[in-house]
């Protein structure tokens, strides 16, 4: 142990002097991969710079908003294990290792991430993964399996910039609803609970979800509806098992019961590793992009490269290293590239088509099956055994199901099986802009444009009728 330790040591010291001697300002690597025009001196996307897709950005906040809903637990994020830990806020800035793995060796990543966080939060994750480490005279991030803070400097930055940054992205408009949740993993007890504390208060005030207000709930987490009508933006968590001294006081941090697992042991949709779909627990699966030479290779142990099994099998926390643009493409499971293709008007209806992804149809009047829902396990699903026109009011599922709309990629898959490559009405009407609840008399839901088509051909087949009785 004490030979790793001063393995580690000596590589640190390595890491700190070769930065004087790195020519290019290029960016390098996943940042010049993403796109943006503004590197630091190590070559890697200054906070902020990576340009945010409209697309992408529309669809993960769909999939938040269409599960606002559902129990705490069962609500999805995308997570980033230890975020903070990323060369955009200058840890692991002359990192080698290229990705994705297996790294052409050798070569060293001391970073779990490119980005920064408020660069992971544009790309769509919620859930941040912080280490705090008491060094120098003050509480900081660091990244350390060890209670010997051989890696704690004093360039590290503070425990307050996280909730600086964060505060921050939250005032942005657009952002004032978004909810971010903290995982904290203190490796050891780190004390100095005032410092620990002050920057949540001081940043978030009544803003942040605390152990009393859980319990004005009677102990059950609220949904995230009514987190947001309560005016909450920030969860800052341990695991229930945790030492009680990592909960500094009890003021601010909330203890939560998960399912942690490495990707390593996971299994791809139908098995999902073992989850029970009806588990009311969260599932987490992470894993570790980092690698220091000769000690350690954490893509050895599993490695995240994309979302798309975990979001098939509804993983509610899917924590992965070097969250990217392209990696959070792979978490969308409701819009296709380019939709929606028209305006999102109230009489907009939508279909699950053969892609197994959601798209604008411009005519409501095709007969499709309906998506149906069962009335008493939300994640059984079928379709109806008839075709018809996009309707809210004639419901044309079997009895003990309704017209309803898949909010996750569990959900959906049921569907798009049952659907045997057919196209699929589902029902989006509920979020859409003006949406009004339907009356009791039977209507079919159409786009003011479909509507105003088929008036103008009624209108053309009247007068039509009625020159031709004059003729005549």
């Amino acid at each position: 142990m004490k030979n790793k330790h001063l393995l580690i040591l000596l590589l640190t010291f390595f890491l700190n002097v070769s930065r004087y001697f790195v020519a290019s300002i290029e960016c390098t690597h996943l940042s010049a991969d993403s796109g943006c025009d503004e590197c630091n001196d190590w070559g890697h996307c200054v906070p902020g710079s990576v340009p945010v897709d409209p697309w992408l950005d529309f669809a993960l906040k769909t999939q938040r908003e269409i599960q606002l809903d559902e129990p705490f637990a069962n609500y999805q994020m995308f997570d980033s294990h230890n975020a903070f830990n990323n060369r955009g806020d200058g840890f692991g800035g002359n990192d080698t290792c290229s990705w994705p793995p297996p790294y052409v060796r050798p070569c060293q990543s001391w970073a779990n991430h490119e980005f920064s966080l408020i660069d992971q939060l544009n790309m769509g994750v919620r859930g941040l993964e912080l280490d705090n480490w008491w060094c120098h005279d003050a509480m900081r991030l660091a990244h350390m399996g060890s209670n010997l803070k051989i890696i704690c400097f004093e360039r590290n930055k503070l425990w307050s910039s996280a909730f600086e940054d964060i505060a921050n992205w939250l005032a942005k408009e657009g952002n004032e609803g978004e909810f971010v949740r903290l995982y904290i993993n203190e490796k050891f007890p780190q004390g100095h609970d005032d410092e620990f504390n002050d920057p949540i208060w001081e940043n978030f005030g009544n803003r942040v979800v605390t152990p009393e207000y859980i319990e004005s709930y009677g102990g059950v987490w609220p949904t995230m509806r009514t987190l947001r009508e309560d005016g909450k933006n920030l969860a800052v968590m341990i695991s229930n098992g945790a030492d009680e001294e990592k909960a500094h006081g009890g003021l601010y941090v909330v203890r939560y019961d998960w399912r942690d697992n490495g990707i390593g042991g996971f299994t791809p949709y139908p098995k999902c590793g073992g989850k029970d779909v009806d588990d009311p627990r969260t599932w987490r699966y992470f894993g570790d992009a980092t690698h220091y030479p000769i000690v350690y290779d954490g893509p050895t142990g599993g490695i995240i490269l994309d979302f798309k099994e975990l979001v098939k099998c509804h993983i509610q926390w899917l924590s992965a290293d070097m969250v990217h643009p392209q990696m959070m493409r792979t978490g969308v499971f409701t819009w296709a590239e380019g939709e929606p293709s028209l305006d999102l008007q109230s009489g907009t209806c939508v279909a699950l088509r053969e892609d197994n992804r959601w798209h604008v149809e411009e005519n409501c009047y095709q007969q499709f099956l309906h998506a149906c829902q069962s009335l008493e396990n939300q994640n059984v699903w079928t379709v109806s055994d008839s075709r018809g026109p996009y309707s809210l009011t004639k419901n044309i599922c079997p009895t003990g199901y309704k017209f309803s709309l898949p909010n996750n990629g569990y959900r959906q898959m049921k569907v798009f099986e049952a659907a045997k490559g057919e196209r699929v009405w589902i029902n989006y009407s509920p979020w859409l802009p003006g949406y009004v609840e339907p009356t009791a008399q039977p209507e079919v839901t159409t786009p003011s444009s479909a509507v105003t088509n088929y008036l103008t051909s009624v209108a053309a087949l009247g007068a039509c009728i009625i020159l031709g009785i004059i003729l005549y």
